[in-house]
């Protein structure tokens, strides 16, 4: 996949005289003019605004500190984006839209380097596990003689291949590329053109090197024969007195910038970080164009679908690793702070029911021992009816005395039986009524004697059974 248009000169892959003579081109971006104004406004600017923060206290320098470096990202950004569409050989855009596009980068930049921090700090960490195990007895000298050498190779493996990682991914973001479409072609780069990718760089770096000692030896050389004319006039005690207390001074030393060599000490300052971020500026652009170069170059006819579907299918599997161990995290929290449940009550002692023994009845025994047995029922409602007791009525008419030749005694008559009337129907069956049995008959009268012989006879008997005397 081939990252450069079709109307322009393909670049030769490979490491070759050609490639490397190709990277000589980079000097040419100290002709690109937009780039050099977008980059230089910003860092002077940013330059600029510090120092006058800086003079207001240690809050606004911070303040201060902060917006130099999204100024100074914001136009390497925009320089970079510039150098890219030179290199690329398309139509470059406006100094404005480059500057817009450098601010909407910042936060991709940041994810990126995120990322990459948490890729080497896992390693790291691996590494002080291992480290930490050879701390064991007997076992741990010679596990330490392997493993100290190989964690330094991983080490400094990790951190050169991050570091090429996040400087090749910042011509991906200039060209639009995503974040993960950045990580991928960084990833394939590494994995099939990692040498070629450093020399290259190295080449940029000894070129850039170059261009600086030029440039900054033409500062230096002019600074110091200047800063000796100018001790006269910059005061050095005002200028020691600025240096060690620039941040505690306030608006009221601002006030008196015009004497005592202090505020000719703080525009001397201001001149000198000027003259720095010019001088910075001239030697980005030759080190931004040739960034581009070498990366237009390694990804050359790299073919990026198999890196970046690998790569997704990696950040899934680790999303949805933590989202596991999240919801472990979140139900064994939800298991901790859930109320424990109530101790188990011991349930009360067994009291086993006492019999009750029912009354005796002593109809109920005669009549038969299972009605005997059964628990009386309970008391009724309602108070039974009262029967009238039994009285005894005698005969209209006293029966006619049988003839007889036998003495009469008054003890020879015998008392006509008792009739005992019937007793009125009971009322209809209305369990649990309870019914009272009937009062006992009376009792039948005792036997009499015989007349004559006075020996004792019933009233059945129609003759006596000694003497044969007739009783009836």
């Amino acid at each position: 996949m081939s990252s450069i248009p079709a109307d322009a000169t393909p670049l030769p892959g490979g490491i070759s005289a050609n490639a490397l003579t190709s990277l000589f081109g980079a000097i040419n971006g100290l002709r690109n003019r937009r780039a050099l104004i977008a980059l230089m406004a910003c860092l002077v600017g940013g330059v600029v605004v510090f120092v006058l923060l800086s003079a207001m206290g240690a809050f606004m320098s911070f303040i201060g500190a902060l917006i130099y470096m999204v100024a100074a990202a914001t136009g390497i950004n925009a320089a970079g984006l510039l150098h890219m569409d030179d290199a690329r050989g398309i139509s470059p855009r406006s100094t404005v839209d480059a500057l817009v596009y450098g601010l909407m980068c910042i936060p991709k930049l940041i994810a990126l380097a995120i990322l990459l921090f948490l890729v080497e700090l896992a390693v790291f960490l691996v590494i002080a596990i291992l480290l930490f195990i050879c701390k064991i007895p007997f076992l741990g000298p010679v596990l330490f003689a392997v493993v100290f050498p190989v964690s330094v190779v991983v080490a400094g493996i990790t951190v050169l291949g991050l570091f090429l990682c996040m400087l090749l991914s910042l011509p991906a973001i200039w060209q639009g590329a995503s974040i993960m479409r950045a990580l991928s072609q960084t990833l394939a780069i590494a994995r099939s053109r990692i040498v070629e990718a450093i020399l290259l760089l190295a080449v940029i770096w000894l070129l850039a090197g170059i261009v600086a000692v030029i440039v900054f030896g033409v500062l230096f050389s002019g600074l110091i024969p200047t800063g000796a004319l100018s001790a006269s006039i910059l005061n050095l005690g005002g200028i020691g007195s600025m240096m060690g207390g620039m941040g505690g001074m306030g608006m009221g030393g601002m006030g008196s910038m015009g004497g005592g060599g202090v505020g000719h000490g703080i525009a001397a300052g201001l001149g000198v970080a000027v003259l720095f971020a010019i001088a910075g500026s001239l030697v980005a652009q030759v080190y931004l164009l040739g960034l581009c170069l070498v990366y237009l170059r390694v990804t050359e006819g790299l073919d990026l679908s198999a890196t970046e579907a690998a790569l997704r299918q990696k950040l899934e599997e680790a999303r949805s690793r933590a989202g596991d161990l999240g919801e472990k995290a979140r139900a064994a929290a939800n298991r901790a702070t859930a109320p424990s449940p109530p101790a188990a009550t011991q349930p009360p002692p067994y009291d086993p029911p006492v019999p009750v023994q029912p009354p005796s009845y002593p109809a109920g025994m005669a009549a038969g021992a299972a009605f005997a047995a059964a628990p009386p029922p309970p008391p009724p409602a309602y108070a039974p009816p009262a029967y009238a007791p039994p009285t005894y009525v005698p005969p209209s008419q006293p029966l006619a005395p049988t003839a007889s030749t036998d003495i009469d005694l008054s003890f020879d008559d015998v008392p006509p039986p008792t009739t005992v009337p019937p007793s009125p129907a009971p009322p209809a069956y209305s369990p649990p009524a309870y019914v009272a049995p009937p009062a006992a008959a009376p009792a039948a009268p005792a036997a009499s004697t015989c007349p004559q012989c006075l020996s004792a006879v019933t009233s059945d008997d129609v003759f006596c059974g000694v003497c044969g005397y007739r009783l009836k």
